[in-house]
């Protein structure tokens, strides 16, 4: 549960899966009120009882900046050159792959005009029919889809964790037990070391897969480095402001001296809640207090951070059009109109890629001071994947093939295999420059075949071409994350959670977005967190507690 809830991609997805399956499965999917899992289905075991996949790290690269289990991700500041081959040949039998995906950049070329896409299916050994999906179209096309007659080999987008952002999916766990492969005898324990790039991704990426006892996806792994304030270090030092305030007066301090709405300038491109409710010790989403899970709204900093950035809205230092559909924070974060902006790490390269203030654009990283001083407050770890992917129910023969192609898809940074992969034929798609690819136009329009979200590497931090700005990155996540606070739901299944949080995440944020508007006094958020326990928020927290109780490691 994020503090502002959006109507992000995995709720537009996974909403999707809940109509479709409903059409093509009655039965399986409840409505709000209802019951949530079939009969003698038990929730809890969604969380599984089969060994994780055992993780062997893949050793032939070596990172320029190393990162921890704990979740520091490994850093490069070029891209090794030459990159290693970590491959004999394609994995592939030379069949058709049938594979559902998403791409939320324009729709590439069809095969017969992609050079990209035909080079692909060379490498893979297969002859690979993708249908790519736009984000805008993936409701409609993905309930078809699933009302059909067949389901393709492997179904990418709709399968978003349902622990992320509102899912919108009921009765997940049956929907897998009766459409999709148990990756179990397969992948569990030592048995993914017949596919080494899979044994390669970090254990807890698969514990989003686990459901009914037993392993049901493959991970698209993210880091755990969660969402960070990034700051335009080149702004503050031309305006000679101290980067990193001592506690929450001075963060609003600096927010004020820094915002210049007649320069067209302000101090965030958003409202900062999460930010302030770091500063106050308010945990991401629950907390484990005496036995019990204590929901992030129901402790007293959250009514607090909804009083202290009420008065940031005030002062007027948040990005004015901020508050309307679908603002532009990160063009104004990389046009200098916002000077601070919370984000995920992975938009760290993103930036500089898109970097329109020249050679002197500097990111820097803001940590969240303790609100009333005295040192540095923790951050909260994120999900560990971005979304898992299934394979539909085949024979053994059918399913080992699968996997050997998505374990290809799988190699990790630093082989010719990822480099290909994500950007194509050097002289083609991309051109190096500074150590780091750089695609050209055919490289963009080519490349967005949506393959990177049927499985991937472990991520690393690397911004191409930027050796310091990927240092900045690495260090600055090397300060956070010892210390950052794991959700203790991470991981776990909860079928009201799956059904109704969409519904609670918009009592949430409207009533939020009332009371940071000055519409709505903070006092009244006591009634809010009441609905929001009577609309579901107990029963999620019921289920989670079992959950809990009988998760394994």
């Amino acid at each position: 549960m994020t503090s502002q809830p959006p109507i992000g991609r995995r709720q537009f997805l996974t909403g999707a899966l809940a109509t479709a399956a409903a059409v093509a499965a009655p039965g399986l999917i409840a409505g709000c009120d209802g019951g949530g899992l079939v009969d003698g289905d038990d929730p809890n075991e969604a969380s599984g009882s089969a060994p994780l996949p055992s993780y062997v790290p893949y050793t032939g690269v070596t990172p320029d900046l190393r990162g921890n289990p704990q979740g520091l991700l490994d850093a490069f500041l070029k891209y090794p050159d030459p990159p290693v081959r970590a491959t004999d040949g394609p994995p592939g039998d030379g069949g058709q792959l049938s594979a559902f995906v998403l791409t939320n950049s324009p729709l590439p070329p069809p095969a017969s005009e992609n050079a990209f896409w035909q080079e692909l299916n060379r490498r893979l050994g297969v002859d690979l029919r993708l249908t790519v999906v736009p984000n805008a179209e993936m409701a409609d096309r993905f309930s078809s889809l699933i009302a059909g007659a067949d389901l393709p080999d492997v179904i990418v987008p709709a399968l978003y964790t349902p622990n992320g952002l509102p899912a919108g999916v009921s009765n997940l766990p049956a929907w897998l037990a009766a459409e999709c492969q148990d990756l179990t005898p397969y992948l569990s324990g030592s048995a993914v070391q017949d596919y080494p790039f899979l044994a390669n991704l970090p254990t807890d990426a698969w514990r989003d897969c686990r459901y009914n006892g037993g392993i049901y996806g493959l991970p698209v792994p993210r880091g755990v480095g969660g969402t960070l304030m990034m700051r335009r270090d080149d702004l503050f030092r031309e305006l000679q402001v101290d980067p990193q305030p001592g506690s929450f007066a001075e963060f609003r301090a600096t927010c004020r001296e820094i915002t210049d709405a007649r320069a067209e300038r302000w101090a965030l491109a958003t409202t900062p809640m999460d930010f302030v409710r770091q500063m106050l010790g308010n945990p991401w989403r629950w907390a484990v207090e005496g036995g019990k899970l204590v929901s992030a709204y129901e402790r007293e900093e959250f009514s607090q951070a909804l009083s202290d950035t009420a008065r940031l809205v005030k002062d007027g230092v948040i990005h004015p059009e901020s508050f309307g559909a679908n603002p532009a924070t990160k063009k104004w974060f990389n046009d200098g109109n916002a000077m601070l902006i919370a984000d995920r790490y992975t938009a760290w390269p993103q930036f500089y890629a898109e970097n329109t203030a020249g050679p002197d654009f500097d990111i820097g990283g803001m940590r969240p001071p303790r609100h009333s001083g005295g040192g540095f407050a923790a951050t909260w770890q994120a999900q560990a994947t971005n979304n898992f992917t299934v394979l539909k129910k085949a024979d053994e023969r059918r399913i080992r093939a699968l996997l050997r192609v998505c374990d290809w898809l799988a190699a990790p940074f630093g082989t010719e295999e990822w480099l290909f992969r994500r950007y194509g034929v050097a002289g083609v798609h991309y051109q190096m420059t500074g150590g780091g690819p750089e695609l050209t136009r055919d490289g963009v329009s080519q490349t967005a075949l949506g393959i990177r979200y049927i499985v991937d590497a472990p991520d690393v931090i690397f911004v191409p071409g930027e050796p310091e700005a990927t240092r900045k990155s690495y260090e600055y996540q090397a300060s956070i994350i010892p210390t950052a606070l794991r959700d203790p739901t991470l991981g776990l299944f909860s079928d009201a959670w799956s059904r109704r949080s969409g519904q609670l995440g918009t009592l949430i944020g409207d009533a939020q977005r009332e009371i940071l508007g000055g519409n709505r006094p903070v006092a009244e958020w006591a009634d809010v967190v009441r609905q929001w326990r009577d609309a579901g928020g107990d029963q999620v927290r019921v289920e989670f507690e079992e959950a809990l109780a009988n998760s394994v490691d």
